[in-house]
């Protein structure tokens, strides 16, 4: 019973989890190990079902002139290539579109006999249309896959030893293909033997070149359509002074007033032009700063009273027994304040008179005298405390104009600074404030967008900026002796470095006779390397044979991009007549020797190449290198560099390079 547990994935770009490995059997040559229930390599490729037939409606009796029924667009076909490579089932979603020009350039490959495998010249991935595809097993479980939009690709990965049905689901406006079946086998282990591939390797000087090496032959066959040409005309650098321009710098208060020097706020708002560039100030008519100011009333520590100018309101607030604030508003400032009541003075105490005493009628008594009343005190009244109006604030910019312009504002006393900038014109490289442009030697404006100077592509923003997308060069022997110091210098930051190739003619396994001069100098020179190796491999253990090599010649080097597996057409190459599917085998034990080394692992070739002689869906967990010479990059798959250009030139470089963006 097959189990729903869905461990497929269908990404593809590069970030894929490595295959688990199930079996290990030994081979022939020690260099692929094999199962005995065989390799488990199938391909499929099928075409639509076809259309049931209509049934006829009647036309009812009744209706004397029926209503035509609308013509339903035509379905597009939609054919599909499945793949069994190592327990991963990979499902490619095309169509067939007109001849274009590359694909007129390249040869198509050519099919197997056992297979009956069609022409597929002129495929175009599916891309943008949501899809779904079903994998039934023997017992009719079954597991859904959505396809990639991006690509129209689905990978299972890992499925279980067995039978399967591979259904595409009806997808709106298309015929889709018929199901077809599967069988997947137990996954073998591809284990490299570098000992053995040693005694294999030969030297270039041991072979004739021009009957075997693929660089040799294939001049006049290039896969691409056309070359990079220049969109923008090349100009040395240079820049004249054109003009100089001030530019100004104002201080403003909270409320966008200019402050003067000594940080006192003033009637003026500052004057900007359409570019936000300060030309002068103007003097604000609604400016109220100067009316009003608080005090402390002197003497009256629990009450506040605002003053204003002349015409001006007042209020007051006075604290009462609680200590609470209560403001009063309503009296006018040109009204005389009320004088505070005197307090009242209390009558003096009544004097009850003496009563008078009658003298004793003896003759010689001295008559009491009448006693002196004292007068009554009056008290003091205490003072009213007199208010004392506050100055009215005087405008320190009194008799100044309405109207100041921007150069004039520090001898008022604002609070001005001011720069100078001196405007060029420029052309060609610049570096402005750590960014780097490319102006137009005939609009001496900065260009944009993607461009092609002296053969090689850069990206520039919205802005002009360059963006800092990594240029790399990829070599061989045929670019002689290499400086590559001088090719850093030049603004090359990685270099993919042909380690070796086998050839197309004998088969046999060649070293690049500049490939340990070259490695070792692009890495002592800073630059990040990784290798391609250039196979004509017509089985899995030709191409782990192949691995192996590449693993024999770079041990002990860092490789921060990996291991790239060339697979292209030559002319009488003896590579050229295996199917799609049997090339993706190799490619994929090609890449998974590499990766059990502990290396990353890449294809490249170029987009006819991918869509027609490759299954990509079974190599798309792989890194991916396009070559397009064109100034755009038109490829329906994901990628990691694309190779641009096979005439660029770079300093320290004594031939034509080939060119990459990654």
């Amino acid at each position: 019973m097959f189990n729903k547990r869905n461990p497929m994935k269908y990404f593809s770009g590069n970030a894929f989890a490595r295959l688990p490995l199930y079996k290990l059997v030994a081979g022939g040559s020690a260099v692929v190990l094999t199962a005995s229930i065989g390799l488990g390599v199938f391909a499929a490729s099928f075409g639509p079902a076809p259309a049931p037939e209509a049934t006829p409606t009647p036309t009812p009796a009744a209706t004397p002139t029926p209503t035509p029924e609308p013509t339903p667009e035509p379905e597009i076909e939609l054919l599909a290539d499945v793949s069994v490579i190592q327990q991963d089932v990979g499902v490619q979603l095309y169509t067939l579109a007109e001849e274009t020009a590359e694909t007129a350039q390249t040869p198509s490959p050519t099919p197997g006999e056992e297979d009956g495998e069609t022409d597929m010249t002129g495929k175009l991935p599916l891309t943008g249309v949501e899809a779904t595809v079903t994998l039934t097993d023997s017992e009719g479980e079954t597991t859904e896959y959505a396809v990639d939009t991006a690509t129209g690709t689905a990978l299972a990965e890992d499925v279980e030893p067995g039978d399967y049905t591979v259904t595409i689901q009806p997808i709106e406006g298309y015929l889709v293909p018929e199901s077809t079946t599967v069988t997947v086998e137990e996954k073998v282990i591809y284990k490299a033997d570098v000992e053995a591939v040693k005694d294999k390797i030969v030297q270039s000087s041991q072979i004739n070149e021009s009957a075997e090496d693929s660089a040799v032959n294939t001049a006049g066959s290039a896969p691409i359509a056309e070359e990079v040409t220049d969109t923008v005309q090349y100009a040395e650098s240079s820049k004249e002074e054109k003009g100089r321009t001030t530019t100004y710098t104002a201080k403003l208060s909270s409320s966008g007033h200019l402050l003067l020097s000594n940080g006192s706020e003033t009637p003026y708002l500052p004057v900007y032009d359409g570019n936000k560039a300060l030309t002068g100030a103007k003097r604000d008519s609604g400016y109220t700063g100067y009316s009003a100011m608080s005090v402390w009333l002197p003497g009256a520590a629990d009450s506040i009273v605002n003053l204003g100018s002349t015409g001006r309101t007042m209020s007051m607030a006075h604290r009462t027994d609680d200590g609470t604030m209560i403001f009063e508003e309503g009296a006018d400032a040109t009204a005389t304040p009320a004088p505070q009541e005197s307090p009242a003075v209390e009558p003096s105490p009544s004097i009850e008179p003496t009563p008078t005493v009658t003298p004793t009628p003896t003759p010689t008594a001295t008559p009491t005298p009448t006693p002196t009343v004292a007068p009554t005190p009056i008290p003091t009244p205490v003072p009213t405390p007199v208010v004392t109006p506050a100055p009215t604030p005087s405008d320190p910019t009194a008799g100044w104009p309405n109207e100041i312009a921007a150069s004039a504002l520090a001898g008022y006393g604002f609070a001005v600074t001011s720069t100078e900038k001196i405007e060029y014109i420029y052309t060609g490289w610049q570096e402005i404030d750590g960014a780097t442009y490319y102006y137009d030697p005939v609009t001496h404006e900065p260009v944009t967008g993607n461009q092609v100077i002296q053969g090689d592509v850069y990206t520039f923003g919205a802005d002009g900026a360059l963006n800092r997308t990594a240029r790399g060069i990829d070599v061989s022997k045929f670019q002689g002796t290499i400086d590559w110091n001088a090719v850093k210098a030049d603004g090359i930051t990685f270099a993919i470095i042909r380690c070796g190739y086998r050839g197309y003619g004998t088969g046999a396994l060649v070293e690049d006779a500049t490939y340990r001069r070259n490695i070792q100098g692009a890495i002592n020179a800073g630059l990040k390397v990784g290798v391609y190796f250039y196979s004509q491999a017509i089985n899995e253990a030709e191409a782990v044979e192949e691995a192996s090599m590449v693993l024999s010649l770079v041990s002990g080097y860092s490789l921060p991009l990996g291991v790239y597996y060339d697979t292209e057409s030559v002319a009488g190459g003896r590579a050229n007549a295996i199917s799609a599917a049997q090339r993706t085998a190799c490619a994929v034990a090609f890449c998974e020797t590499i990766r059990n080394a502990g290396y990353k692992a890449g294809v490249y070739s170029y987009a006819s190449w991918f869509y027609n002689a490759l299954n990509f869906a079974n190599i798309s967990k792989y890194n991916i290198w396009i070559a397009q010479y064109r100034d755009t990059l038109s490829f329906n798959y994901k990628y990691n560099i694309w190779q641009y250009t096979g005439s660029g030139r770079v300093n320290g470089v004594p031939t034509a390079v080939d060119m990459n963006i990654g």
